[in-house]
């Protein structure tokens, strides 16, 4: 018996029972059965249970490198994303037949807690995401795929997808604006963290539209904590009140100071823009007065130069001469003055 007959004789003794079998386990088997080329069966097997305990897998264990025939990734992304759905559709089969609570836009009421394996597969799904990003080859819808199955509300935070996006839009810098909203769509930007946001506001690589975006729910989320901090009385004797007042006047300064450092970010972002209207404006003014000085220049009487009909005259009186020639200066440069004026008017 070859070591692949083995594999598949052990894969199906293998008990079906969630958490029979250890999950780090069963990854490893799998891995193993592509490397042998087991029959798809087997490989299904392996993948349905993992999937239906996938909150208790290593992320370490979940790296399984891409040994198909495609080799289009480093990692075997297809084959996460098949266990991920197996985890979903068991999810939501359990919620279904689970009449002991309600979930309502995230939280939980009733007896169990069935958001903790959601989150913690959720957890497990940024760091996925983050360790495959790097790779050039990762194309972008597969990269949405696997991050738009995790909901919303497995997301307490959303820092870490922030760094998956930021890491994948560090490894892929051709990718338009268009696709930069669209996979900037995945987060949540009212999850974001303090610090997260302020490496948000100060990414190049994120579109503008979504550090507006960020920069607006910060300020959002401080103004209404120093407003329930200005109404609200603590309670309790006079040492833990200045204890607590005195706590929260500092966090109501930093919050102040950050709020500020964000309406300085807004102000320099806006004079950016006008800079350039600027710019481009005079530019335009530059073109304008450059093109009325080479006019100037070409119908100046000292460099024009004398026709033949000129030269075919007969010498005048020179009083009469320097009469002209003075009445001629004066009115050329009291047209020149009046073209002027107009040019400085339509600036």
């Amino acid at each position: 018996m070859d070591q692949r007959h083995l594999l598949e004789e052990i894969v199906a003794l293998i008990p079906t029972q969630k958490g029979a079998t250890p999950t780090n386990f069963l990854l490893r088997l799998l891995r193993t059965s592509m490397i042998l080329r087991a029959r798809p069966p087997c490989q299904e097997k392996l993948e349905r249970q993992i999937g239906a305990q996938l909150d208790q897998a290593a992320l370490e264990d979940l790296l399984i490198p891409n040994i198909g025939y495609s080799m289009e990734t480093l990692y075997d992304i297809d084959c996460a994303q098949r266990i991920l759905d197996h985890f979903i559709r068991v999810d939501q089969e359990s919620l279904n037949s689970s009449s002991s609570y309600v979930i309502d836009e995230g939280q939980l009421m009733g007896g169990s807690h069935p958001l903790t394996p959601m989150t913690m597969v959720a957890t497990l799904v940024d760091g996925y995401l983050a360790e495959v990003a790097p790779d050039v080859n990762l194309k972008l819808p597969k990269f949405q795929s696997l991050a738009a199955v995790i909901p919303d509300y497995a997301r307490p935070s959303n820092d870490g997808i922030y760094r998956a996006i930021d890491i994948y839009l560090k490894a892929h810098p051709w990718l338009i604006d268009s696709e930069r909203e669209q996979i900037c769509g995945l987060m949540n930007c009212q999850k974001l963290s303090l610090e997260a946001s302020t490496h948000a506001t100060q990414n190049e690589r994120l579109p503008l539209r979504f550090i507006v975006q960020v920069i607006f729910f910060e300020q959002l989320r401080l103004r209404t904590s120093i407003a329930g901090w200005l109404f609200v009385n603590p309670t309790g004797n006079n040492a833990s009140s200045t204890s607590i007042a005195r706590d929260r006047s500092v966090e109501a300064d930093d919050i102040t100071e950050r709020i500020s450092e964000l309406e300085k970010e807004c102000l320099s972002m806006k004079e950016e823009l006008e800079k350039l209207v600027k710019t481009k404006r005079g530019w335009n003014i530059f073109l304008k007065k450059f093109s009325f000085r080479s006019k100037s220049k070409s119908t100046d009487p000292k460099t024009a130069k004398p026709s033949s009909d000129s030269r075919k005259l007969k010498p005048c009186d020179p009083k009469t001469s320097a009469a002209k020639v003075s009445f001629a200066n004066g009115s050329e440069n009291f047209h020149n003055g009046e073209s002027e004026l107009q040019v400085l008017k339509e600036n």
